[in-house]
């Protein structure tokens, strides 16, 4: 961004002058308008929004209503909105324009002999007049860091003077688009506070472009067209059907039929720049006999098993080759998501029409692009260099946030200064996030990407600094405090997160941490005693709440005192239910549709629920919890159940580990995060009471982390399991093996795959005995 010396000063009394030998422009004095609003008759609904915007605000401002006109005499001050003749006439050179390359974009505020004016490139989704007087606004004092009333800061100022201004500014991305996805509720008073939050930060909608959304590739066939009478350019499923959501990719006349489509499509529509097309969500795959022998079968760290990198991108290579034919100045977009994250090995080169939206979703949130610690964030800088070598128009779609819905904050201002500056070194067009309506969840992320994405250089800390003493006034120092001690814990971290994934967040917020956490809050707190600065800082002790709500379950959980770890939940619903009374998006509730999806408050209550139900009489009674901490034996050679590693005088090197975390989150990894991998053991020994004699008895396994499990009670293999789900109990008879009266042992031996988007292993939650009631 290319930004002119510029000075603006504002005032309470008429007293703060420009430079020395500077005009300087009065637009309000003592209260009192001295200026106009000038909007050409023909001006746009674009610009004659920006005037009405402008005059609302410098209103709340001063209690100044300047008048809207469409013309002024030369000797009023007058503020020009939008393009006009009186502007082209000033010789003033706007940004305009738009064509394929998308970057047009952008805006002016410059001073006049008696005058302002504020215009933008205006063509297809460009909203540069609107950005303009936002931008002056912003300059003025105005604030949005969050949607709505509640997030917005609007200055008192009974006299706005203007010095010298000569600003040209041009976004340093294209594309600039968070949007709410359906993880959290959205209101329509939410969908429109939040259209006007994207105007107020520079941010676009994208709504003219076609993106490569899950399943677009219909448009390029549609079944109801094409299913009954070319069935064969249909996918086929493992079952050996014809699937209506999904192309054969080997098919040519697949290819055909596609680019028929699109050449359609540009020709009835000259001014659309894009065709976007993507498979359906998931893994989808095509099992003909081509398809599959096309594959050549790359497969690990969760781009695929296998991917179908090379197959979709010949497939859509073919469709961008034929449409450059007729439209070399049109983009096909797809994506690089799922089983097509990887950059295809036997596809190439690559037609210059054709641009990818890059969605990593199996790659660590917690940590920077190519951090040495963290093996994720490694390759998708390795994967996102090769697109932009590759491909001249590359985009990227992320999350945020970026792990389950647990509704803990969400740390990621380290991730975004250190990445965009790279994003703009790689020549990134910009960004289509996949948010949420939680705003005290991202907190600061989405008001912080916003700047960036038109600023990749934009000084964080300053913005971080600016929002702490706009929005908290006397307590800004804490908060701005608070605000990076809790960064820092999550930027240091050994721990690595993807989207959806359970965060062991005892571990990232060591009571150290929550200490620091503390004292500040209660300092913010203590100097907050205005309002709305009062409000704002109770929204972050609610947040801070619910945050130790949280680690409060994880800890009681840990203990094995499942009866209290399934009170905590309720205690987060009540902190939300106090954010609604102030704003409903600030700490949502889970929507019903994914209520009880992993990670949710609600998932967590139901599963300690059921956890405390086993032992606390509901369904039955506690016999014996086995020890926290574990003898635990790594087995690379996979050799243990040679050597009998499952008797309970097994001889050998044991090591101690705590069966409430799986072993990476306790150092079982090496210097680049990758985790250990293969076999490793895991045994105990507890003493079963005389009075679990005939009984029935069962052994329930907590959670474990595994691709496969053997489990032996007494040295007797008594199960074993693939695929277990990971997250949830699971509960074996051992009535016919344990001995009430004795010690028993139990050996687990555990099998995980080379580290993928879940790199994660072993016991993550305590494992007990316990005794049914007939019936439970």
């Amino acid at each position: 961004m290319f930004t002119h010396w510029w000075v603006i000063t504002i005032c309470l009394v008429a007293s703060v002058y420009a430079r020395v030998g500077e005009a300087e422009l009065t637009l309000v004095e003592s209260g009192q308008p001295r200026a106009v609003i000038v909007v050409s008759a023909g001006a746009s609904d674009q610009a004659r929004e920006a005037a009405l915007a402008l005059q609302g605000y410098l209103e709340r401002m001063s209690g100044a209503k300047l008048e809207i006109r469409e013309d002024a005499d030369a000797g009023q001050t007058r503020i020009f909105v939008g393009a006009s003749q009186a502007v082209r006439d000033l010789g003033i050179e706007v940004p305009s324009g738009f064509s394929y390359q998308m970057n047009e974009e952008g805006f002016v505020i410059k001073t006049i002999e008696n005058g302002l004016v504020l215009v933008g490139n205006e063509h297809s989704f460009y909203r540069g007049t609107v950005y303009a007087v936002y931008e002056f606004l912003e300059r003025l004092g105005c604030r949005w860091f969050f949607p709505g009333p509640y997030g917005e800061v609007v200055p008192k100022l009974e006299t706005i003077r203007v010095g010298e201004l000569n600003i040209e500014a041009r976004p340093d991305f294209r594309f600039r688009n968070i949007w709410y996805s359906g993880w959290m509720p959205v209101r329509d008073e939410d969908s429109k506070n939040y259209a006007a939050w994207l105007d107020h930060n520079k941010m676009n909608s994208l709504a003219k472009l076609s993106l490569p959304g899950d399943g677009s590739i219909i448009r390029l066939a549609p079944a109801e067209t094409y299913f009954v009478s070319h069935p064969h350019i249909y996918a086929v499923n493992t079952k050996g059907e014809r699937e209506k959501d999904m192309l054969c990719l080997s098919e040519p006349e697949a290819v055909k039929i596609s680019v028929q489509t699109i050449l359609e499509e540009f020709r009835a529509h000259p001014d659309v720049m894009t065709f976007g097309f993507a498979p359906p969500d998931g893994h989808p795959m095509c099992h003909c006999d081509r398809c599959e022998a096309a594959n050549p079968g790359f497969r690990g760290k969760g781009y695929g098993e296998p991917s179908l990198s090379d197959v979709w991108f010949r497939f859509a290579n073919a469709v961008a080759v034929e449409v450059y034919k007729e439209f070399p100045e049109r983009w096909l977009l797809t994506n690089g998501y799922a089983n097509r994250v990887r950059p295809p090995e036997g596809v190439g080169p690559l037609s210059p029409n054709l641009g990818i939206q890059s969605a990593m979703i199996d790659s660590c949130t917690f940590h920077l692009i190519g951090d040495k610690k963290c093996w994720q964030r490694q390759l998708y800088k390795g994967v996102l260099d090769r697109w932009t070598n590759e491909l001249r128009c590359v985009f990227v779609y992320d999350y945020d946030p970026g792990k389950s819905l647990d509704g803990l904050p969400f740390p990621a201002l380290h991730n975004l200064m250190h990445d965009f500056p790279y994003f703009k070194e790689r020549g990134i067009w910009g960004f289509w996030t996949e948010g949420h309506n939680s705003w005290m969840v991202t907190h600061l992320n989405y008001y912080v990407r916003a700047k960036l994405m038109w600023d990749a250089e934009s000084d964080v800390r300053a913005l971080v600094r600016d929002y702490c003493e706009k929005f908290y006034g006397d307590a800004a120092r804490p908060v701005e405090e608070y605000t990076w001690t809790l960064e820092d814990a999550v930027n240091d971290t050994a721990i690595h997160e993807t989207w959806g994934r359970l965060v062991p967040w005892r571990v990232i917020l060591t009571p150290k941490v929550v200490r620091a956490l503390e004292d500040t809050l209660s300092e913010a707190r203590r100097r907050a005693t205005a309002e709305p600065e009062a409000t704002h800082v109770r929204v972050l002790d609610l947040t801070h709440q619910l945050m130790s709500a949280h680690l409060d379950m994880e800890q009681a959980a840990a203990r094995g005192d499942f009866v209290a770890a399934a009170t905590r939940p309720d205690a987060m619903l009540r902190i939300r239910d106090e954010a609604a009374k102030i704003d409903p998006a600030l700490l949502p509730h889970t929507p019903e549709w994914c209520r009880y999806s992993d990670g949710s408050v609600e998932w967590y209550k139901k599963t300690y629920q059921d956890l405390a139900d086993r032992i606390n009489g509901v369904r039955g009674e506690l016999i014996a919890m086995t020890p926290v901490r574990w003898e635990f034996r790594s087995d690379p050679e996979s050799i243990g159940e040679i050597y009998r590693w499952y008797a309970p005088d097994a001889p050998g090197s044991w090591e101690e580990i705590d069966s409430t975390l799986y072993w990476e989150a306790q150092g079982y990894q090496d210097e680049r995060g990758y985790g250990y991998t293969g076999h490793a053991w895991y045994r105990t020994q507890f003493q079963a009471p005389e009075s679990a004699a005939g009984k029935p008895l069962r052994l329930t396994i907590g959670g474990v982390y595994s691709d496969k499990i053997w489990i032996w009670v007494n040295g007797k293999l008594i199960d074993h399991r693939t695929k277990q789900n990971t997250r949830v109990p699971f509960d074996l008879d051992v009535t016919s093996y344990l001995h009430p009266g004795e010690r028993n042992s139990i050996t687990l031996l555990i099998e995980t795959l080379p580290p993928d988007r879940n790199a994660r292993a072993g016991l993550h939650r305590r494992v007990f005995v316990w005794s049914p009631n007939e019936g439970g």
